[in-house]
């Protein structure tokens, strides 16, 4: 047998052990959190922050100009029920709510209306 094909059959041998390795352990931590933000306000809300964490992280999400009417999908590393904190200034207040805590949805659907912010969770 030549010697390159000894090298050529160890390195297909090599990759293929390569590629079940890989698969083996390099899988997703774990599914994410979508939450679906709706601004039914006849105001662009200019800045809304989302907070979230655990054990191993703490996360800050900013969310700029969600105009009146639109609707965005945010995706957040963390398991339903563990809750995140929302906060924006609505007609000149602070507003802060936590929300998602109770819930066992993997998807979570917050409104923004003119009396505050609220989960239909």
């Amino acid at each position: 047998m030549n010697y390159w094909k000894i090298g050529l059959l160890s390195g297909l041998v090599g990759l293929l052990i390569g590629l079940i390795l890989a698969w083996l352990w390099l899988k997703p931590l774990g599914k994410p959190l979508f939450v679906e933000l709706v601004n039914l306000r006849q105001e662009t809300v200019p800045l809304i922050s989302i907070e979230h964490g655990n054990e191993y992280l703490q996360e800050q999400i900013i969310l700029t100009q969600l105009r009146p009417g639109e609707k965005r999908v945010l995706t957040l590393n963390h398991e339903p029920g563990r809750g995140y904190s929302i906060k924006t200034q609505l007609d000149g207040q602070d507003i802060d709510v936590c929300l998602g805590k109770w819930s066992k949805k993997w998807t979570n659907y917050v409104i923004l209306t003119n009396n505050g912010i609220f989960s239909k969770d």
